[in-house]
C-alpha cells in the first residue's frame, strides 16, 4: 500500500509503501457491536481508535515499510497503521486491541490531545 503519514508535529511523509494485514481481515471475527478500540502496546503506550477508522480498508497491522521488514525503531515487527489520522494514532509495537463499547482516552488523549486526530481537520488538542 502506499500513502502518505502526517505526524501532530506539522510533518509529513508523502508516498511511504507499506506491507500488512488488514485490520478488516483481522477483525472479521470480532462481534460488530463494538464502536471503540483501545490499542494496547509494549512498553505501556495505548491509543484509542474509532472501528470506522480501522475497518472499510483504511488500518493495517504493518510489518513492511519501504520493502524492508520493520525495524524496532519505527515499531516493528508489528504497528498499527491508519494513515488518515495523526500518526500517534498508528501506534508502534502493537501487542493487543480490547474492543469497546463507549470511547476512553489513551495515552496521549489523556495528555491533552485530541480524541480522533484528522489531520484534514486539524485536529490535533483537545
Amino acid at each position: 500500500m502506499h500513502t502518505d503519514i502526517h505526524c501532530v508535529t506539522r510533518w509529513s511523509k508523502l508516498g511511504t509503501s507499506w506491507r500488512g494485514v488488514s485490520l478488516d481481515t483481522i477483525m472479521a471475527a470480532v462481534d460488530s457491536d463494538f464502536a471503540y478500540a483501545m490499542v494496547h502496546c509494549y512498553g505501556g503506550y495505548t491509543t484509542n481508535v474509532p472501528m470506522a477508522d480501522l475497518l472499510g480498508g483504511q488500518a493495517w497491522i504493518a510489518h513492511e515499510f519501504d520493502g524492508r521488514a520493520l525495524e524496532p525503531v519505527h515499531g516493528g515487527p508489528a504497528r498499527l497503521l491508519v494513515p488518515h489520522l495523526y500518526f500517534w494514532k498508528s501506534a508502534k509495537w502493537v501487542r493487543g486491541l480490547v474492543m469497546q463499547k463507549k470511547d476512553a482516552p489513551g495515552f496521549w488523549e489523556q495528555n491533552g490531545y485530541h480524541r480522533h486526530g484528522d489531520p484534514w481537520r486539524e485536529e490535533r488538542y483537545a
